[in-house]
C-alpha cells in the first residue's frame, strides 16, 4: 500500500530547539550550502481544485560525506505557500529525478517525493525536514544529526495552497534552501529518523448544512479529481490500518489512532499536523496502562504555528508498545474562515487539499 509514502507529505513537520551538533568542536568546520530553484514556478491546481503539489530537483553541490547541523527552506510566497518537504536523494534515484525535473520545470506529486516506487521511496529519498507556517530553521539538539553524503540531492515539495492568494492573485515562486553542514569525518552523533502516526477524519457536514458533497461518496470522488486519483486510496487505507471499516466508516469530531511499535527508539521530539479545522491533538503511549506517558498534548492548535516540541525527558519506547494518536475537529469553522467559508459544503476526509483535514503525530527518533 501507498500509505507510508503518501503519508510524508504532512508533514511533519518538527523544529527542534537550538543547540549545536556534537563531535565536531571546530565551528570553523561548518560550511553554509544555499541553494535555490531553477526556475520560477507558477502555481496552477487539477480541475476544480486548489492546491498544486510539485516537486523541484536541487542540487547544494556538497563535496564530501556531511552532517546536517541546521537546514531551513525560505519560502518566496509565503501567503500562499501551505506547507514544504525537503527528501534527500540518494543514488538511486537520482537519474529518475532528473528525468522528472526536465532541467528546473519540477513535476506534480501528490503525497511523497514520486520517485522510487511504493516501497523503495521511502528508503531512497528520506525525509530530512519541512516547513509549515510557524516555522524557521531546524537546528538538531546536541548529539544528533542527518547524514547528507556526497553528490546527494534535495528534492523539495511545496504545496500551494491557492486559495491562499493574496486577492487571489497568483504569483511565480522561486524558494529556497539553506543548509549547515560540518564534515562527517570525526563527528560523533546520533542519527535521527521520523516516526509519523495518522487517523482517520471522518467530519459529517454540520446539523442544517446541506449540498452534494455532504456526501460522502460524492465527496471523494470530487477528492480525486482535484488532488490524486490516490487520494482516496489514502483515505481508505488510513481507515483499515485503524481498524475502521473503509466502506462505512462511523463520522466523529474525535479521529483516534492505536499504532503497536515493532522496533525499539527513543522519542526525542514530537510535533502535531493538521489543517484548519483541527482543535486538539495529543500523543500517548501505552494508554490505560501503569506505563502510560503523555508524549505530546497540544490544546489549542494553531495552523499557523506548527512548531514541534523537544521533549523535557526523552521517551524510551519499546516493540510491544502501543503509541495513540486522538484528534478533534471543529467543521463549523468551514464556514466562518475567509478562505473555506465560499467553497461548496462537503463531507470531509483526510486529504492532501487545504480544505481537506489531516490528524498526524509526527515524532522525531533515535534508535
Amino acid at each position: 500500500m501507498r500509505i507510508k509514502t503518501t503519508l510524508l507529505v504532512a508533514v511533519l513537520l518538527i523544529s527542534l530547539s537550538p543547540a549545536s551538533v556534537n563531535g565536531s568542536s571546530d565551528q570553523s568546520a561548518t560550511k553554509k550550502y544555499t541553494v535555490t530553484m531553477k526556475k520560477a514556478h507558477l502555481p496552477t491546481a487539477p480541475k476544480n481544485g486548489t492546491d498544486d503539489y510539485r516537486c523541484f530537483l536541487l542540487d547544494p553541490k556538497v563535496t564530501e560525506d556531511s552532517v546536517i547541523r541546521t537546514i531551513q527552506f525560505v519560502p518566496q510566497r509565503k501567503n500562499f505557500v501551505h506547507h514544504a518537504i525537503i527528501f534527500r536523494v540518494t543514488d538511486a534515484d537520482i537519474p529518475q529525478a532528473v528525468a522528472e525535473d526536465k532541467n528546473g520545470n519540477g513535476w506534480p506529486c501528490f503525497g511523497g517525493s514520486g520517485l522510487g516506487n511504493m516501497l523503495s521511496s521511502f528508503v531512497s529519498t528520506p525525509w530530512i525536514s519541512s516547513w509549515a507556517p510557524g516555522r524557521g530553521k531546524d537546528i538538531s539538539p546536541a548529539g544528533y544529526g542527518t547524514p547528507f553524503k556526497k553528490g546527494e540531492r534535495f528534492v523539495l515539495q511545496v504545496h500551494y495552497n491557492l486559495l491562499a492568494a493574496n486577492g487571489g492573485k497568483i504569483q511565480t515562486d522561486q524558494s529556497k534552501i539553506v543548509m549547515e553542514a560540518v564534515p562527517a569525518k570525526g563527528a560523533k552523533v546520533k542519527q535521527l529518523h521520523v516516526e509519523l502516526f495518522p487517523a482517520p477524519v471522518e467530519l459529517a457536514c454540520p446539523a442544517n448544512v446541506t449540498g452534494p458533497l455532504c456526501d460522502r461518496k460524492l465527496s471523494l470522488i470530487d477528492l480525486a479529481s482535484r488532488t490524486s486519483k490516490m487520494s482516496a486510496f489514502e483515505s481508505a487505507g488510513i481507515n483499515i490500518i485503524c481498524g475502521q471499516d473503509p466502506f462505512n466508516p462511523v463520522a466523529s469530531l474525535t479521529s483516534r489512532c492505536d499504532k503497536v511499535i515493532t522496533s525499539n527508539f527513543t522519542v526525542i521530539a514530537a510535533a502535531a499536523h493538521m489543517h484548519l479545522l483541527g482543535r486538539t491533538l495529543s500523543m500517548t503511549l501505552n494508554p490505560g496502562k501503569p506505563t502510560e506517558k503523555l508524549i505530546l498534548d497540544v490544546a489549542n492548535y494553531n495552523f499557523d504555528d506548527q512548531s514541534g516540541v523537544v521533549l523535557k525527558t526523552p521517551v524510551m519506547v519499546k516493540t510491544g508498545d502501543t503509541i495513540r494518536v486522538t484528534c478533534t475537529f471543529d467543521p463549523t469553522i468551514r464556514q466562518k474562515l475567509p478562505e473555506l467559508k465560499n467553497l461548496l459544503p462537503r463531507y470531509i476526509t483526510w486529504g492532501e487539499g487545504s480544505s481537506d483535514e489531516m490528524c498526524l503525530g509526527v515524532i522525531s527518533a533515535t534508535k
